[in-house]
């Protein structure tokens, strides 16, 4: 549990890792399920495009790769997103001392499951364009709306008003976040590498080796996007605290 310190804690990166880790390692089991319960969709939208990949042999042109990529990375966004509505709750739970269940994060988080959709949707959009005018517009719109999800289920704001309630609540804050979002990646890079190495030794000789890939990309993608999720709601939780002067319970108490 965090100790509640209203007003005297500053966001830092150091602090939303720590206490993310220990959060995360007390509910690793329910956490984790929940993130390979949702990862079932890019799963499945992986398997399919496998599936439509015609042999190089067969002598026919594939048209479908880029976009087969495309809608890939859409539907882990998209997975991400929900899987950050769900473990919010179980994060604000463990924060107040408490232990949430898999029931519980599932029924409890994903109560505004249409309005983070469709702003995920858009947020993808938002970023997107972004990126087209040469990248940094879209990283500054990404970290802009970074706890955009717990805008809308912690304090059940709209779409609309979700993105800008965000924006103010990182206003200050984003180059921290953006750390926290490098270092993150770098762990993700280093331990997808490492799981990678493991799965082409152990696939060396199998008929349908990027079957064991996508099963090995599934597990990391799970735990990567339950840590994730941890973060976002640690960091909006201590935005919350050093701009408000809240304590835990005051926030959490649109669950009671």
């Amino acid at each position: 549990m965090v100790a509640d310190t209203s007003g005297s804690v500053h966001f830092s990166i150091g602090r939303v890792i720590g206490d993310s880790i220990g959060i995360y390692a007390r509910n690793f089991a329910s956490f984790s399920f929940l993130a390979l319960l949702m990862g079932l969709i890019g799963l499945l939208v992986s398997m399919y495009n496998l599936s439509q990949t015609p042999l190089e042999a067969s002598g026919e042109m594939n048209f479908s790769g880029a976009g087969g990529d495309l809608l890939t990375s859409l539907a882990a966004l998209l997975v991400s997103f929900l899987t950050q509505a769900a473990i919010i709750y179980g994060t604000f739970q463990d924060l107040r001392g408490s232990k949430a269940s898999f029931t519980e994060c599932i029924t409890r988080g994903l109560a505004s499951v249409v309005p983070v959709i469709v702003g995920s949707i858009l947020l993808m959009i938002g970023v997107a364009i972004g990126m087209l005018l040469l990248i940094i517009p879209g990283i500054i719109f990404w970290l802009m709306w970074w706890v955009y999800i717990p805008a809308i289920v912690v304090e059940g704001k709209g779409i609309f008003e979700s993105f800008g309630r965000s924006q103010q609540l990182t206003s200050g804050r984003r180059w921290s976040i953006f750390g926290l979002v490098i270092i993150v990646l770098v762990l993700t890079v280093v331990v997808g590498a490492v799981v990678n190495l493991v799965a082409l030794a152990a696939v060396s000789g199998s008929s349908d080796p990027m079957f064991f890939f996508i099963i090995a990309q599934y597990l990391i993608n799970a735990i990567v996007t339950a840590f994730g999720a941890v973060l976002v709601a640690v960091g909006y939780y201590y935005l919350r605290v050093e701009k408000e002067g809240v304590d835990v319970n005051d926030i959490a108490s649109v669950f009671d």
